[in-house]
């Protein structure tokens, strides 16, 4: 499904005075317009980020307090209980780390995801046995409901720490912290479960925040980072102060994962570089092993210790790239042998043994991929079927799992990602409902959308401009890295560089010369052909090389120019209700219908080396030739064998001719004809 460009276009007039009061240049200030923050107040707000607030306006943060401060001078003995993804893990460090230093008699346990998400009974009977007195949860817990009124049974007590929202009824603790509570009075909301704990260690520590940001903002700030939680207030001001200790941070094992990563820690560190690099590996330890070990190496102070921790974390996670790719390559597959899954409103793939830690993953790269809703299954031995999906705009994940229910074992999660587990012999009838929720619901799914700043020229990527947009950052969920649409591009030479897996771009708008950067696919897979011209979207940025500034242009996406994004979309949508046999207007079969000239002028414009689909169809804009035909012209050509069609680049080549071939013989023709002419 092609992705709807919108490309905004701020007043330039209102952008030159913000530009003028804030002293930030006129691109930059054209972007927080694009944005929606219009006003100087609203701008100095949004930048100088808001400081954390008091700790003790989260409800129940001074009970919390007490009963960690009593257990502390009890010498009670006490779990830190976390979960295996990024924050859960980076929570479960600083808590266990602040109370190892305050004498604390502290141990910490995080389940691993075979074992799943939370505090269950097994673990409860567990911690009693080892003399547990106090469980403290962090990342987790809101939902325990049925497992806090056991834990007071086995006479041990609970203060609870998480981000997640909230059901009808809260567990039984001594304290639940959490600020989606209906009733917390704090102001910022949108935390993640390290953010509420490093809230927790500084009211350990009276409400000052001085210390406790110097010992745990970097982790704070990874967290933030890896949880996607919004990039704006006082997730804003975390995430900016723990890029600045993250530079200097003495935590051996961080140094040694900054190591493997090589980043280097004299020179500033993003929150890309975290979101990249960092948080991958340490989910990549729960993903693949435990996630005890990325705990153990944030938790070490010996250098010998961290090295072997963070090497072990690299190969976990050249292990998760490995297992995506296999999982990815394999699906691929299953498109090339079956074209007509990509068709369905909402792609549904099922697999065999597939890591359910990856999975998730894989689902949103086809998401992003494919422009459409993604489910992905994997039979599990004795587990039926344990599956993830991601999604987009409004089509809620949960709302569909939840129509599913009937269905399903299991499930949870979000507008935009969920979990479930499906029994064996409901697994046709899941996949299904699936489709029939997505049909009654959505009679034009949503299209994929990507948002530009504005229009700019290319004399307008200056070093001067993009150093300037620094004031930005940090970038990530809310706040993302500002992109820029650049139309009207003649490429003019393709380079394959990085030892072929990418390509660099040269060519003119208008006069002016330009270079960009691709990075997401080869020079041969990104379907650009020299001498035509194409529109983009870009991400430039400044980098320091060899003591200069040198600005580099990264090219995200890429279309032909001139190409009507409406008109597109909608004939897109058409062919695949045609391809559904779904009920038409007859008027549609019509204008898609192709006669004999349209073929033939489809054949005419393939060549032996494979074109995109949108390059045909802009080439042939002069016949008519609108996306949908061209689909149908490229379905009959393929089942003569003169063509082959790749479904999953969407691109086109001539084949070899080994017989002559009549059109009468194909059936898609015949088909598409008779529902032209009913």
């Amino acid at each position: 499904m092609q992705k709807q460009w919108k490309i905004g276009q701020p007043d330039v007039t209102a952008a030159a005075a913000l530009s003028e009061a804030l002293g930030i240049t006129q691109i930059c200030a054209e972007v927080l317009l694009s944005r929606g923050i219009s006003s100087p107040q609203l701008a100095k707000d949004f930048l100088d980020a808001t400081p954390l607030s008091n700790p003790f306006l989260l409800m129940d943060m001074d009970k919390a307090v007490a009963r960690i401060m009593q257990a502390i001078e009890n010498s009670e003995a006490i779990c830190v209980y976390g979960d295996y993804d990024c924050d859960g893990v980076t929570a479960t460090v600083m808590l266990t780390d602040w109370l190892t230093y305050a004498g604390a008699n502290v141990r910490w346990y995080i389940p691993t995801r075979k074992e799943g998400y939370g505090i269950r009974k097994e673990q409860i009977d567990m911690l009693k046995a080892q003399g547990t007195s106090l469980i403290i949860t962090v990342d987790n817990g809101i939902s325990a409901v049925e497992e806090a009124s056991y834990i007071r049974q086995c006479g041990m007590e609970l203060v609870i720490t998480d981000h997640h929202r909230p059901g009808d009824v809260l567990p039984d603790a001594v304290a639940v912290v959490d600020p989606h509570r209906a009733d917390c009075p704090s102001p910022f909301k949108q935390l993640c479960g390290a953010g509420v704990v490093l809230k927790l260690i500084a009211a350990l520590e009276g409400g000052d925040y001085d210390s406790a940001i110097e010992q745990f903002g970097d982790l704070a700030a990874l967290a933030t980072v890896a949880d996607v939680v919004d990039l704006s207030g006082e997730n804003r001001y975390l995430v900016k102060r723990g890029m600045e200790l993250l530079r200097n941070t003495e935590r051996m094992g961080l140094l040694s994962l900054m190591a493997v990563c090589a980043i280097d820690n004299h020179k500033p560190i993003t929150a890309a570089m975290a979101a990249f690099q960092l948080t991958p590996r340490i989910n990549a330890a729960g993903r693949f092993a435990s996630a005890s070990i990325a705990a153990r190496l944030l938790l070490t102070d010996d250098p010998e210790e961290a090295t072997l921790l963070a090497a072990q974390i690299q190969t976990l996670n050249d292990e998760r790239r490995a297992t995506e790719k296999v999982i990815t390559e394999q699906i691929l597959d299953t498109i090339c042998q079956n074209p007509q899954v990509l068709h369905h409103r909402v792609l549904v793939f099922v697999g065999e043994n597939w890591h359910h830690g990856v999975v998730g993953i894989v689902a949103a790269r086809l998401m992003e991929r494919f422009g459409k809703p993604c489910f992905l299954l994997s039979r599990e031995d004795g587990e039926g079927y344990r599956g993830s999906a991601r999604s987009f705009g409004t089509f809620s994940v949960f709302d569909c799992l939840h129509a599913c229910a009937p269905h399903l074992v299991r499930y949870g999660g979000h507008p935009g990602a969920g979990g479930f587990t499906v029994a064996a012999e409901s697994l046709t009838a899941f996949c299904d409902a699936i489709e029939a929720y997505a049909a009654a619901n959505h009679a034009a799914m949503p299209a994929m959308t990507v948002h530009a700043e504005r229009a700019v020229s290319a004399a307008d990527l200056n070093i001067r401009n993009i150093d300037g947009l620094r004031i930005l950052e940090p970038y990530g969920a809310g706040n993302p890295q500002p992109m820029f649409a650049l139309l009207q591009v003649l490429v003019q030479e393709r380079i394959s560089i990085g030892g072929g897996k990418y390509a660099k771009l040269k060519g003119l708008q208008g006069n002016v010369p330009i270079e960009l950067l691709i990075f997401r696919c080869t020079a041969e897979e990104s379907g650009i052909r020299t001498g035509m011209q194409y529109d983009f979207l870009v991400t430039p940025e400044v980098k320091q090389f060899q003591g200069r500034a040198q600005l580099g242009i990264r090219a995200e996406e890429w279309r032909v120019s001139g190409l009507q994004q409406a008109q597109m979309i909608a004939a897109e949508q058409a062919y695949e209700a045609y391809c559904r046999k779904e009920s038409l207007p007859s008027a549609y079969y019509a204008k898609m219908c192709p006669d004999r000239d349209a073929l033939v002028a489809f054949y005419q414009a393939t060549e032996r080396n494979p074109q995109p689909m949108e390059l045909i169809c802009r080439r042939l804009k002069d016949t008519d030739m609108n996306y949908c035909r061209a689909r149908i012209c490229a379905d009959i050509l393929s089942e003569l064998q003169l063509i082959e069609h790749n479904i999953v680049a969407d691109t086109v080549r001539l084949l070899p001719v080994r017989q002559k071939r009549a059109l009468s013989e194909s059936t898609i023709l015949h088909e598409i004809h008779a529902l032209a002419h009913q």
